[in-house]
C-alpha cells in the first residue's frame, strides 16, 4: 500500500514537474558573452507573463521575449508546448544567479528554478582579441560642475556589422550628446585604420556624451552594450582569401556577439572657497557686454546683452547680479543659449535686459565680475566684461516726475499721471487761500504715494497678464520658425511654462521640468507632455527624415501646449 502511494506521488510530481522547465544555455561563460535564458510551458493557450525585474540585478536583459510554439502528434496523441526566452547579458563577474521566478499563465501561477552562472573576467581592451568595445574619459576625478567627455570606440579585426546599442544612462550628470549615431548609416569610410600592439584594426566611433556631474560622489558609470554581427572563416577556403579579412565576402557564415565596455567609476569633488558672487560657471570662459544704442531718449527703452563665452557648462550657469545705475528701471529679457558640439561642449549665453532711462545725463554699466571655476587651471578665475557709457537725451515729451513706465521686454506702455492742477488766487479772504495749500499739501503727502503704489501694482498685473496671453503664441512661433529645434525647444517649452506662471525659473533640465510640472498641470496633460520629451531626448534629426522629424515633434510640443493653455 505504501509503496503504491509513493509510486502516485512521484507520477504526480513528474507530472507537474515537466509542465514548466527552465533552462540556460550555458554555466560558464566570460563578462563580454550572453546567454539564453528560456521557460518552457506544456499545453498551454496563452502566452506566459514574467516578472523579470529580480534578474536585472545580475544581468541586462540584451533581447527578448523570443516566443515560440511547438506541436507534436505521437501514437495518436496530441502535445504541445510554448516557449518564451531572452538574451542576457553579465553586469559583473562571479558566481551569478538567476532567481527562481513567478510566471503566470491565466489564473496559474508556476516557479522557474533557481540558475547559477560562472561569470569570468575577461578584459575586452585586450589587443589580442578580434573585436573590443572600449571607454575612453576625459577624467576620472572631477570637480561639481566640470566637463567630461566619454567615447565609446568599437575596435575589430573582421568584418563585422554593429546590429544594435544600449546606451549607459548618466542619471546624476547634465548631458550633452558630442555624437550620436541614432538616424545615422555606418558607411565604409566612417572606419578608421589603427595599429594596436602589432596587430590591424578598424575603429568606429560609436558614442560620445559631455556630462556634468551635480553633486559629489563616486559614481560607477553604467557600461555601453551592443551587439555586432561578424563574418566568420570557412575552413573550405585557403589562407589566402582571409588575408584581408574585413570587407570579405568570401565567408558567408555569421555570428551575433555581444559587446560591452569595461566598467569605469568618476570621483566628483565639491568645489572649495566658492566666491560669493559665483553663478555656476565651471570650465573656461569671457565675457562681453554690449548696449543696443549709446545715445537714447528719456523713456526709450535699450537692450543690454551680456554674453559669456567659452567650453563649460553653460545650461547650468545662473544669471548674474548687475548693480545697474539709478534712475533705470529694469527687466529681465531673454537667455539665450547657443551650443557648439565639436570635441567638447562649447558656446556662448547671454543675457538681456531691457533698460528704460528715467531721467538724462550721461550714464555707465561698470565692468561686470563673473567668477568660475577654471578647470584647466584647477583653480578660480574671473571673467570681466567691458565698461559701457551712454547718454540719455533730455525728451520734450517726457517728463521723469508725471510718468510711470510699464515695460515687457520691447513693447513700452505707457501711464502718465494726472495732470498738474493750478489753483488760481484771486483776492479772495487769506483762509480760503490756506485752505487750498493745505488740502494740496495733504494730497501730495498721502495720496500721491498711495495713487503711485497703486499704479506699480497694476503695472505688474498688467505685465503679468501680457506675458500670460502672449506665452502660447511666443511659444508657437519660436518652435515654428527655429533652425535649431534639438536645441532650442526645451529653451522655448521652460520659458512658456514660466510665462504661465507654473514654474518660477526659466532654466531647467528635462528632469527638473518634469519634476516641477508634476501635479501642476493635468496628469493626462502630464504623461504626454512627459512623452514627448523623452521621445525629443531620443531623436536626432540628422536622418534623411529631418524635416518630417522636425515636423513631427514641433507639432507633438504644440499640441500639448494648446490643451494646457486653456485652463493654466
Amino acid at each position: 500500500m505504501v509503496k503504491n502511494i509513493f509510486i502516485l506521488l512521484f507520477s504526480i510530481s513528474c507530472i507537474f514537474g515537466q509542465q514548466l522547465l527552465s533552462t540556460i544555455s550555458s554555466e560558464k561563460i566570460g563578462l563580454t558573452e550572453s546567454i539564453i535564458f528560456t521557460i518552457k510551458i506544456k499545453d498551454i493557450d496563452s502566452n506566459p507573463s514574467v516578472d523579470l525585474e529580480k534578474i536585472k540585478k545580475n544581468f541586462s536583459i540584451i533581447s527578448g521575449p523570443n516566443i515560440g510554439s511547438e506541436y507534436r502528434f505521437v501514437n495518436g496523441s496530441k502535445s504541445s508546448s510554448r516557449s518564451i526566452s531572452w538574451t542576457l547579458i553579465p553586469l559583473k563577474d562571479g558566481l551569478l544567479e538567476i532567481p527562481s521566478l513567478v510566471v503566470k499563465v491565466g489564473d496559474k501561477s508556476f516557479n522557474t528554478k533557481i540558475h547559477q552562472i560562472q561569470v569570468s573576467k575577461q578584459k575586452s581592451s585586450d589587443a589580442s582579441k578580434d573585436l573590443f568595445l572600449e571607454i575612453k574619459v576625459s577624467d576620472d576625478k572631477v570637480v561639481v560642475g566640470e566637463q567630461v567627455k566619454i567615447t565609446y570606440t568599437f575596435y575589430t579585426r573582421v568584418a563585422s556589422k554593429v546590429i544594435s546599442t544600449e546606451f549607459p544612462n548618466f542619471s546624476d550628470f547634465w548631458v550633452e550628446k558630442l555624437f550620436d549615431p541614432v538616424g545615422k548609416q555606418f558607411t565604409p569610410e566612417s572606419w578608421e585604420d589603427v595599429e594596436i600592439d602589432g596587430f590591424n584594426y578598424k575603429l568606429l566611433k560609436i558614442y560620445e556624451v559631455a556630462i556634468f556631474p551635480l553633486k559629489e560622489g563616486i559614481y560607477d558609470l553604467e557600461s555601453m552594450i551592443m551587439k555586432v554581427e561578424t563574418k566568420e572563416k570557412d575552413s573550405s577556403f585557403s589562407r589566402l582569401f582571409w588575408d584581408d579579412p574585413f570587407f570579405d565576402t568570401f565567408s558567408q557564415r555569421t555570428k551575433a556577439k555581444i559587446l560591452i565596455s569595461d566598467p569605469i567609476a568618476i570621483e566628483v569633488y565639491s568645489l572649495k572657497d566658492i566666491p560669493k558672487n559665483f553663478t555656476g560657471a565651471v570650465g573656461e570662459f569671457t565675457l562681453n557686454s554690449s548696449l543696443s544704442n549709446s545715445s537714447i531718449d528719456e523713456g526709450s527703452p535699450v537692450v543690454f546683452k551680456m554674453t559669456l563665452d567659452g567650453k563649460g557648462n553653460l545650461s547650468n550657469i545662473s544669471r548674474p547680479k548687475i548693480n545697474f545705475p539709478e534712475n533705470i528701471d529694469i527687466f529681465e529679457g531673454e537667455t539665450i543659449i547657443d551650443k557648439k558640439i565639436s570635441d567638447s561642449l562649447s558656446g556662448s549665453v547671454t543675457w538681456e535686459y531691457n533698460l528704460i532711462p528715467r531721467k538724462s545725463g550721461f550714464f555707465s554699466i561698470e565692468s561686470i565680475e563673473i567668477p568660475y571655476f577654471n578647470s584647466y587651471l584647477n583653480s578660480w578665475s574671473k571673467a570681466f566684461s567691458n565698461k559701457i557709457d551712454f547718454k540719455v537725451n533730455k525728451s520734450p515729451i517726457f517728463d521723469s516726475s508725471d510718468a510711470d513706465l510699464l515695460s515687457s521686454k520691447s513693447n513700452v506702455i505707457r501711464y502718465n499721471r494726472i495732470a498738474k492742477q493750478k489753483w488760481i488766487s484771486s483776492s479772495k479772504i487769506l483762509f480760503e487761500k490756506k485752505i487750498i495749500y493745505i488740502l494740496l499739501f495733504s494730497f501730495v503727502l498721502f495720496v500721491i504715494p498711495l495713487f503711485e503704489s497703486y499704479l506699480i501694482s497694476m503695472k505688474n498685473k498688467i505685465l503679468n497678464f501680457l506675458s500670460q496671453k502672449s506665452a502660447l503664441n511666443s511659444a508657437i512661433n519660436s518652435l515654428q520658425s527655429s533652425k535649431s529645434i534639438n536645441n532650442d525647444a526645451l529653451r522655448i517649452i521652460t520659458k512658456f511654462f514660466y510665462q504661465k506662471n507654473i514654474i518660477d525659473t526659466k532654466n531647467l533640465d528635462v528632469a527638473t521640468l518634469k519634476s516641477s510640472l508634476k501635479n501642476k498641470i493635468k496628469e493626462k496633460d502630464f504623461e504626454d507632455f512627459s512623452k514627448y520629451l523623452d521621445d525629443f531626448q531620443e531623436k536626432s534629426f540628422t536622418s534623411s527624415n529631418e524635416i518630417e522629424d522636425r515636423k513631427k515633434i514641433v507639432n507633438s510640443f504644440i499640441k500639448i501646449l494648446k490643451k494646457i493653455d486653456l485652463y493654466a
